[in-house]
């Protein structure tokens, strides 16, 4: 039986997302997605909720998520944008690459989650054997 497609599923993935405002949102985004429980533990809200400047609002979140989770997370963030009535924009890093996604209100939750598993995939590095895994050992 071949599991790599749901090891793969599994390995967790590290975005940062840095939403900006022109209002603050009725429902901040980091509420917005703890509504799900399979979010609250991974999804962390890392601006202190310090209110911003007048005009102007910005937030830092991480996400350490399993990649079989990354279609939900995309479809709560696309609906949270679409009901910013100001307007909002979300950049997105993913894992330690520089590589930046713009999300907006009108982005395709299915053409960002392509964007960034072609991203996850460019830049992934090759798993490392662990010490105490079969693969580990030579033959006997």
């Amino acid at each position: 039986m071949n599991t790599g497609g749901s090891a793969a599923g599994r390995q967790p993935v590290r975005l940062q997302m840095i939403t900006t405002l022109r209002q603050p949102a009725q429902v901040p985004l980091v509420d917005w997605i703890h509504r799900r429980p399979e979010f609250r533990a991974g999804v962390r809200d890392l601006s202190g909720r310090t209110g911003g400047r007048a005009g102007f609002s910005e937030a830092v979140i991480i996400a350490v998520v399993a990649q079989s989770l990354l279609p939900g997370l995309f479809a709560l963030l696309q609906t949270w944008l679409s009901q910013q009535p100001s307007g909002a924009t979300v950049r997105m890093r993913v894992g330690e690459s520089e590589v930046e996604v713009q999300v907006t209100g009108r982005t395709d939750p299915r053409q960002l989650l392509d964007q960034v598993t072609r991203t996850l995939q460019e830049n992934r590095e090759p798993p490392r054997p662990e010490p105490d895994s079969d693969s580990a050992r030579p033959p006997s």
